[in-house]
């Protein structure tokens, strides 16, 4: 590369125009790079398109789950706690947006008291509960449960399903709870 190097033409003389025979090599080698970039260009593009419609499909997701929660999962929750507490129980609905430190994701539980009010925190050793988390990678709800009552009662605390978003229905919440309240009763 750098100048033309002199190549003699048929008469004899020196034509600095004209490229050798190994620029000319050289030249069809360097070629062979313009594919190479146009592949991995074409691939960041590409890249760059599945992850906006990853972060946009994430986006909806997290859209959704606040709606159901707010016309669905909320309603059942606050009409559970409104019954415990006429028959002498109580409860506590804990809501989180999600991007705090101990919470990363959306997420409501329903902590259950079969007698009395919560006393202090809920933990989950104390209250039987519900918890229902918005899992984006998924796509998915992510449902956590236990019966525990006041270190006792049922056999079970931890993550039992995974739930679609369309199952997020008021009636499905409420059954639940009640198989929730009842296995901690026993």
């Amino acid at each position: 590369m750098g100048s033309p190097s002199a190549t003699p033409t048929a008469s004899g003389t020196v034509d600095l125009s004209r490229p050798s025979e190994e620029e000319v090599a050289t030249s069809d080698t360097l070629d062979g790079f313009g594919p190479v970039l146009a592949a991995v260009a074409q691939r960041d593009h590409d890249s760059d398109e599945l992850t906006a419609d990853r972060l946009e499909a994430g986006h909806k997701f997290l859209e959704d789950f606040a709606a159901a929660c707010a016309a669905e999962v909320r309603p059942a929750m606050d009409a559970v706690v409104s019954r415990l507490q006429q028959l002498g129980g109580g409860g506590v609905v804990e809501e989180h947006t999600g991007n705090e430190v101990r919470f990363r994701n959306p997420r409501v539980t329903l902590w259950m008291s079969l007698k009395g009010e919560i006393v202090g925190e809920p933990r989950l050793d104390r209250y039987p509960y519900l918890q229902l988390e918005a899992d984006v990678e998924r796509r998915k709800v992510q449902v956590d449960e236990g019966d525990m009552w006041r270190g006792a009662g049922g056999h079970s605390s931890g993550r039992v399903a995974a739930w679609d978003l369309s199952e997020l229905t008021g009636d499905k919440v409420t059954k639940e709870l009640l198989a929730i309240a009842r296995r901690a009763a026993e």
